[in-house]
């Protein structure tokens, strides 16, 4: 069987754009500007990149955005899913910084696990009560470790 890294490499890329824009938006919140600016700011230009890639994407049905659903899926995963979440991102990483607001994105799955047993009725699994059990054990060693520094 043959290996193939750009999945791996695709990866370790993506955890070094995040931490450099985690360190990045650090430093813009230092200069005083309002988070919601910022954060405006960065998507602009993010789809101002990415408009260009949509006219090379041969599978895109361009009818489907009118139809109510697809546009307020869109919508919310626009403004919901992903303005509103970065803002409050940037905003943590202006308060607390950027390591510290980093350790809490390990919250996600335990969120998602609660999640999926409140809206979607889910049962949680023994793997998903360990796992849950071993990231609230790790987030308290951080704390702690932290706390003991002066």
């Amino acid at each position: 069987m043959a290996v193939n890294p750009k999945g791996d490499l695709l990866a370790i890329s993506a955890a070094a754009v995040w931490a450099l824009y985690s360190i990045l938006m650090k430093e813009i919140g230092k200069l005083g500007f309002p988070t919601i600016f910022v954060t405006r700011k960065i998507f602009g230009y993010g789809i101002l990149f990415m408009l260009p890639a949509l006219l090379f994407e041969s599978g895109l049905n361009w009818q489907r955005i009118f139809e109510p659903v697809f546009f307020f899926n869109l919508l919310f995963l626009g403004i919901g899913a992903s303005a509103m979440c970065f803002v409050t991102w940037n905003f943590a990483v202006k308060v607390l910084g950027a390591v510290k607001t980093s350790v809490y994105i390990y919250l996600v799955p335990v969120i998602t696990v609660l999640c999926s047993v409140v809206v979607l009725h889910e049962t949680i699994s023994i793997r998903a009560v360990l796992g849950i059990l071993l990231t609230l054990i790790g987030l308290l060693l951080s704390e702690m470790n932290n706390r003991k520094k002066p």
